[in-house]
């Protein structure tokens, strides 16, 4: 595909999806109240389950381990700050990425906008992602950190999160229509980039040569930047380097997802 075609395809993508934000909020909440909101014990556990998840760490490295000791905050807010901004990412990225098989009865639709249906898991994870974000906050501010205006950052952060999410979610939904073992493969890295992410680490722990390496996961870009805005009060800006490099693969993400998206779509109702 020319560069030309590949801006009017990326234009005609982000227009379908404004043309159809109705349809996507009305399959966005039917999607959290299938999941979650239709069973109460459901949204519970799906709120308890990370948080079960930080406590079991806080205990292993905040009192096992005795680590975060170079943080400069309470260990429990530092820990919670990063996990949450992880697990709204793997988790988002794994339910996306069955979104189209998921929604399989709606391919031989003819006017329906396949396109729309990884937005819709992306939307439906960040409604469960802001009620575990208030909950942490509360945490937060029981250990001693008060908020500041840098707190509102968050929602940039939350952005572009979700800007990468999307690029890599049109790219894994439709390849695994055709590929059904991608679902285990993104599983394996996303396991793998945890321990790549400074979540129970502090990056003062690496010389520069090494955390340079580290740098190049955009994850690690998203989880310092909860922590720039929830603990540091730092604004943004001050990491423009990273700002810029996590942009540029956002960027390549979405590219790339729109390209095989557009080439495998006339495909899906065949093997769906």
């Amino acid at each position: 595909m020319n560069p030309v075609k590949l801006i009017k395809e990326t234009v005609n993508f982000f227009r379908h999806i404004y043309q159809n934000r109705y349809l996507i909020f009305e399959l966005t909440k039917r999607d959290f109240k299938q999941k979650y909101a239709a069973n109460i014990m459901g949204l519970a556990w799906a709120i308890l389950d990370p948080l079960a998840m930080m406590m079991i760490f806080w205990l292993i490295f905040g009192l096992g381990f005795r680590t975060g000791k170079n943080t400069g905050v309470p260990f429990v807010a530092y820990l919670i700050s990063g996990l949450t901004a992880y697990m709204f990412f793997q988790g988002t990225l794994s339910q996306a990425t069955g979104s189209i098989k998921s929604y399989s009865f709606l391919l031989k639709k003819v006017n329906f906008r396949v396109s729309i249906l990884p937005i819709v898991k992306i939307l439906s994870e960040l409604v469960l992602h802001l009620i575990v974000m208030a909950i942490v906050i509360i945490i937060i501010i029981l250990n001693g950190v008060y908020p500041t205006i840098y707190w509102l950052q968050t929602a940039y952060y939350i952005f572009a999160s979700s800007m990468l999410l999307l690029g890599l979610s049109w790219f894994t939904s439709s390849v695994n229509l055709f590929f059904p073992d991608i679902s285990n493969i993104v599983g394996i890295i996303l396991r793998f980039f945890f321990y790549l992410t400074p979540i129970f680490w502090d990056p003062s722990m690496f010389p520069e040569k090494y955390l340079l390496i580290l740098k190049l996961n955009p994850m690690y870009y998203i989880v310092t930047g909860y922590r720039d805005s929830l603990l540091h009060a730092r604004p943004f800006w001050e990491q423009w380097e990273l700002t810029i490099y996590y942009w540029a693969v956002t960027g390549v993400a979405l590219l790339v997802g729109i390209l095989v998206f557009s080439r495998l779509k006339p495909h899906f109702a065949d093997v769906a």
